[in-house]
């Protein structure tokens, strides 16, 4: 593979950040828009997701305020005296160390997103996002330490055998823990799809379903573990293009939570729906709202709103995420408009 000349990368890098940047700040304010318009800011979960999300995009965009900086002196301020390369290839100077300590915190905040997403989705079960936290400490710990060594290493030595370990833990660390709770996130809300069929669950529209909600998690989450593997091997090639994605992963970890959350609710605010639901076996149940699914409570244990029997059940669809607010919850309404004989 040709290698990038390095002045080059450094402004490919730059443009190429700004550019999803741009693309993150219209997500960040349909989201931000969607989440007061409904006013989904009441419970727990929902608060911390808020508040993750705006600290995301002050996160990102002090990065891209900084590499902005970094470009002015690496190939104006300091041209003459420096130079763009040999700037870059500086590891040490302050605003790199800050520049890749946002990158990190950048990560982090998203990894944290993550796990607690799937900690909702499994009903608050701590065993299932054990190893996925102890993941998360571990690049913390891995990021911490490569950071050091950015004030140690010489001039020029990114590719060096001081780092390489570090980084490619960093990166592999990354792409495992994201890979898993995306795939522990599907895997929970399509076994929840397969327990509705299991009591006999018909739904009357294919909006009920709740597999677009899994190919949505799916796809939203592709595309940063789609980043890291390219990124990985990049870096194994020893190849300055690793720069031009490592400065694109922090507005594409923005994105793939703002992704989400609009795709979701351009979805949701379709789903008001009348299903009807049959009950052969008379299983008891119990109507209500579990994090950001309406589900029912039977011997089978939660199944996703359906239908029992000979009674019609009225419902508005609710955000995935745990993002809905109690009012919301509380308006939720399960009318039985029919007996059964």
């Amino acid at each position: 593979m040709a290698q990038l000349p390095l002045d080059v990368a450094g402004a490919v890098s730059v443009w190429f950040e700004t550019l999803l940047y741009g693309m993150y700040c219209s997500l960040f304010f349909e989201t931000v828009y969607i989440i007061l318009k409904k006013r989904m800011t009441k419970t727990i979960p929902a608060k911390i997701f808020f508040g993750a999300t705006i600290l995301m995009f002050f996160v990102a965009t002090t990065h891209v305020a900084l590499n902005l900086y970094r470009l002015l002196r690496g190939y104006v301020w300091l041209r003459d005296t420096v130079g763009p390369t040999d700037y870059f290839l500086d590891l040490g100077r302050w605003d790199n160390i800050a520049h890749d300590a946002i990158n990190a915190i950048m990560s982090w905040i998203g990894d944290f997103l993550v796990i607690y997403r799937c900690f909702i989705v499994w009903n608050n079960n701590y065993y299932i996002i054990a190893i996925p936290s102890v993941l998360l400490i571990l690049s913390v710990i891995a990021n911490s330490i490569a950071l050091h060594l950015f004030t140690k290493v010489p001039l020029g030595t990114i590719f060096g055998p001081n780092l390489v370990h570090w980084m490619n833990t960093i990166y592999a660390l990354a792409l495992v823990q994201n890979t898993m709770t995306t795939g522990l996130i599907a895997w929970r809300i399509w076994r929840q799809e397969r327990a509705s069929a299991v009591i006999g669950v018909q739904s009357s529209t294919s909006r009920s379903s709740l597999i677009p909600i899994v190919r949505i998690v799916i796809e939203s989450a592709a595309l940063y573990v789609l980043e890291m593997i390219v990124l990985i091997v990049l870096y194994t090639l020893n190849n300055n293009g690793q720069f031009v994605l490592q400065e694109a992963a922090v507005p594409t970890v923005g994105i793939v939570f703002t992704l989400m959350t609009v795709r979701l609710a351009m979805r949701s605010s379709k789903t008001l729906m009348t299903t009807t639901v049959r009950t052969g076996g008379g299983f008891p149940i119990e109507w209500r709202v579990r994090g950001s699914t309406t589900v029912a409570t039977t011997e089978f244990g939660p199944t996703t709103l359906g239908t029992a029997g000979t009674t019609d059940i009225q419902v508005k669809s609710v955000e995935f995420g745990g993002s809905q607010s109690d009012q919301e919850a509380e308006s939720q309404q399960v009318k039985e408009t029919k007996d059964s004989p």
